[in-house]
């Protein structure tokens, strides 16, 4: 080929290339009615995306817009007449900087909420935005981030809050929202497309059904109702009324390596998911098993899936608390486990320390 031929095409740059690759995606596979991509996932991975979905939650969920705002401490009625008076905007351009999210009612609060994913910090949007706030009661300048940020500050009567992404699906999730179809579809992309890091370490949850223990013990998934946040290891608490030769107690630790909301009979439309939460390629047959095994395939309502590490199993199994002093339990379970019960990994050496 001659060179004139050569520099005639137009260059595509790397960077680009490597963005279509990463854009494309399969939206429906053969022998499905419909897909399993949402809107939400077309967005893309990028911290845009995923503000983007947020504000358009808030904007089209009244609910869920007031739950945020009493999160952030704002005493905002929900009512029809306040939800119409409310403007919200993304990606407004000011001469600080562009926004990314603005929530603002005109006589009572201004919200401005900026947007981090995977590891970005925030620097110097600390202060960037405190001029572009209008002169109401209420002003609160939101940073959420992947990760948790204790920081609390509080400039010229604006207030500063520092949330994770946890914070915001634990809102949802509080206010019983996730049954609308809208809201849930935005918490499933959110936790599934950023991997959200969260500080709930070590779920600890009853397990008696014979048909989970056996998903369990030989597919290393537990299933349970819709739910959302990952917790970093897995702890099954196993109750009087199962199999007396594994007896009471907490008796294994697995590592969760990913969590999928979905319908089982829709299990292999999520394959691509499996295989990046896999560090061994059997991984993915055995949690495919796990999850279609028998009539489990065929049940048509959707469930939260944790995929886990094989299970190690702890020294000496660990009790409820047993006492009935005032307080008892505190930092451990104690009676009926709760949903989402979660300690420490601190707590959990502490309690295998003590009773070794």
């Amino acid at each position: 080929m001659e060179e004139s031929q050569r520099t005639d095409r137009p260059r595509v740059p790397v960077k680009a290339l490597y963005r279509c690759h990463q854009s494309l995606m399969k939206l429906k596979h053969s022998q499905r009615t419909s897909s399993h991509v949402t809107l939400y996932d077309l967005l893309g991975k990028d911290e845009t995306g995923l503000s983007k979905a947020f504000a358009y939650v808030l904007a089209n969920n009244r609910n869920a817009l007031f739950a945020f705002l009493r999160f952030l401490g704002i005493n905002a009625r929900n009512a029809t007449a306040k939800f119409r008076a409310v403007s919200i905007e993304t990606e407004r351009n000011r001469d600080e900087g562009r926004t990314d999210i603005e929530i603002c009612h005109p006589t009572s609060f201004h919200v401005i909420v900026e947007c981090k994913v995977h590891k970005g910090k925030i620097l110097h949007q600390r202060k960037q935005y405190l001029s572009c706030f209008r002169d109401v009661p209420c002003r609160v300048m939101c940073f959420i981030t992947q990760d948790r940020d204790t920081n609390k500050q509080k400039h010229d009567g604006i207030i500063m809050r520092h949330l994770s992404w946890m914070d915001v699906l634990d809102v949802f999730e509080g206010a019983r929202l996730q049954t609308n179809v809208m809201v849930r579809q935005f918490m499933m992309y959110a936790t599934r497309t950023y991997k959200m890091k969260t500080q709930r370490e070590v779920l600890v949850q009853d397990l008696s059904n014979p048909k989970e223990l056996e998903r369990y013990l030989q597919y290393s998934v537990y299933r349970r109702d819709v739910t959302f946040g990952s917790p970093l290891y897995f702890a099954p608490y196993f109750t009087r009324n199962v199999d007396q030769a594994i007896g009471e107690g907490i008796r294994y630790l697995s590592r969760v390596l990913g969590v999928l909301t979905m319908k089982p009979c829709d299990i292999e439309e999520y394959r691509t998911e499996l295989e990046a939460f896999a560090e061994r390629p059997e991984q993915v047959e055995k949690w495919t098993q796990g999850v279609s095994q028998g009539d489990w395939a065929h049940e048509k309502g959707e469930y939260t899936f944790y995929f886990l590490d094989e299970p190690v199993e702890l020294p000496t199994p660990l009790a409820k608390e047993r006492s009935i002093k005032k307080g008892r339990g505190k930092n451990w379970i104690a009676g009926m486990i709760p949903k989402n019960r979660c300690v420490t990994f601190a707590e959990m050496v502490h309690r295998m320390t003590t009773a070794s």
